[in-house]
């Protein structure tokens, strides 16, 4: 007989249907890049966001999230490819 799965999250998911504006720095050969993605938001709790994207991130990255004329700070916590597109959740910094 197989255990039954327990729910993972601490909080509960509220469906949120928003256009997002994200860019991500990284180290390339002794050099700065900045790179520039766009998406949209799916849903969102007290903690984090998830969205899809075509821009590929990984688990780490740290990336600035445009959102209301200002920015916020979010940690990729996991990525799930998606026909062609990247799921992400991320984990905002307060």
């Amino acid at each position: 007989m197989m255990a039954e799965k327990s729910e993972k999250r601490k909080h509960t998911r509220i469906g949120y249907d928003m256009p997002l504006s994200f860019s991500l720095s990284i180290l390339e050969f002794s050099n700065l890049k900045r790179i520039e993605g766009h998406g949209a938001a799916v849903d969102r709790n007290e903690e984090g966001v998830g969205f899809v994207t075509d821009t590929p991130l990984e688990p780490g990255n740290i990336i600035r999230i445009a959102e209301n004329g200002s920015f916020v700070t979010a940690e990729v916590k996991w990525v799930g490819k998606i026909e062609g597109k990247y799921r992400v959740g991320v984990l905002i910094y307060k």
